[in-house]
């Protein structure tokens, strides 16, 4: 062979390497490209699976209070549409379908079960002990699975494998025998149910119709409002400087400076919102002090009959909520933040769209039944701390006012159960959740 040809020879072999070999690094992109979706997808679908066993186990714990079937109905509801969320969530893992009978048989399940139990008590309006003893299991092996499959890691050599993993962890944490016992005493107990539409629970509800203290006000200029704002939380006129219009419900002037951000309402000239940008390293006051700084600067800007609530601290900042007090009645949809820095003691949050949404001059009906009466009405295994009444927002943006019991379980679990004054039917059920943090509600 000439010695032309062999370079030509060797030449075109060098040309053929490196074409296989770009060929080879772009498809290695492309395999760490879509590795990388799936890891992507898989992770979304575990944290919702998650999220969903999550709230069926707050749900379930909620439902072994409600002594009475057509009270349980909302709830019951919300239990099938969450169960039916987690299998959607389930699916979209890997063999998530495959293995996972336990799980897959657990979510079908509980939410019919609920449903069945709030159907089949409507007539006589109890629920027997035996359906109760099964809903407290059912709280029981919920939270076992919840804090089981949350201890689980998704990793792409494991993909194969993952299904088993939900199955040896449910195995490893649940009394599997007893699990299947619940099961099928459920499967024995469930008939025809009726299709129910969730409609979610009333937490978000406060901010859902039209801002009644805003929407017939008086509409204020951008100057009259900038000046507003300095006033209430006295910063200097040449600090803030208009940032624009703010769309939504309540309309607002948006001003900013020196670490501020505040909205005020067009109509009626309102705080709607303020955040003061801040680091908190050393905490110098506790929670105590923080919140009656909260309420003297409530005081101070002229909002009466506002009585504290629940607070919680976070990275330097307590917030205290505050609910306007309508004589004997506690107005939970007139509501107000107010958030104080835990070094220095200034007000670096203040949010008042609940009390703007909300608050008007209401004239409430006599009770049609006493406190005693709807006390009669809770489970036999809640101990009665406290008595009062409160007004909550509904699912379908109005009030209802009630009776609050704050009670306690066996296990020391602090429970608000909200009875309604009119019709004595449980409107609500929150878990009091207290740490070195504060108070929060679920």
């Amino acid at each position: 062979m000439k010695k032309r040809t062999l370079i030509r020879a060797f030449s075109f072999m060098a040309v053929l390497i490196l074409a296989a070999f770009g060929l080879f690094l772009k498809e290695r992109s492309r395999s760490n490209k879509f590795k990388l979706m799936i890891e992507n997808e898989y992770s979304s679908g575990l944290k919702d699976l998650n999220s969903s066993l999550n709230n069926i186990t707050e749900t379930l714990n909620k439902a072994v209070y409600i002594p009475n079937g057509s009270d349980l109905v909302s709830l019951s509801t919300k239990l099938y549409a969450e169960g039916e969320i987690a299998k959607e969530s389930l699916s979209r893992l890997p063999n998530g379908t495959k293995y996972s009978s336990n799980l897959n048989k657990f979510l079908s399940q509980v939410g019919n079960y609920a449903i069945s139990v709030s159907k089949s008590a409507v007539e006589n309006d109890q629920i027997t002990d035996e359906q109760s003893e099964l809903m407290t299991k059912l709280y029981q092996t919920s939270k076992t699975i919840s804090d089981a499959v949350s201890e689980i890691g998704l990793k792409y050599d494991d993909y194969n494998e993952f299904a088993k993993l939900i199955d040896n962890k449910i195995k490893e944490n649940v009394d599997t025998d007893a699990f299947a016992d619940s099961l099928d005493s459920i499967e024995e107990d469930l008939s025809d149910y009726p299709t129910l539409i969730y409609d979610g629970p009333f937490s978000d509800h406060i901010l859902q119709k039209e801002p009644l203290m805003v929407t017939n006000a008086t509409t204020k200029s951008k100057e009259a409002c900038k000046e507003k704002a300095e006033k209430v939380f006295g910063i200097k006129s040449n600090v803030l400087s208009f940032d624009g219009n703010q769309n939504g419900k309540i309309e607002c002037y948006r001003f900013s400076g020196n670490k501020y951000s505040i909205s005020v309402s067009k109509n009626g000239g309102y705080i709607v919102y303020m955040r003061k940008e801040c680091d908190v390293e050393d905490i110098k006051i506790d929670g105590l002090k923080a919140r009656n700084t909260a309420k003297e600067f409530m005081k101070k800007i002229g909002l009466e009959n506002m009585v504290e609530t629940y607070y919680f601290s976070d990275e330097g900042v307590c917030v205290i909520n505050f609910a306007y007090l309508d004589g004997q009645t506690l107005c939970y949809t007139d509501l107000i933040k107010v958030g104080v820095a835990l070094d220095s003691g200034e007000i670096v949050l203040f949010e008042s769209s609940g009390y703007l949404t909300n608050h008007t001059e209401r004239s409430f009906e006599t009770a049609k039944y006493s406190s005693e009466e709807a006390r009669a009405k809770l489970s036999k295994k809640l101990t009665v701390k406290s008595t009062s009444i409160a007004l909550i927002p509904t699912d379908s943006g109005g009030e209802v006012r009630c009776y609050e019991f704050l009670c306690e379980t066996d296990e020391k679990q602090e429970i608000l159960v909200y009875i309604g004054v009119k019709d004595l039917s449980t409107k609500n059920v929150l878990l009091l959740q207290k740490s070195d943090a504060g108070i929060v509600v679920k």
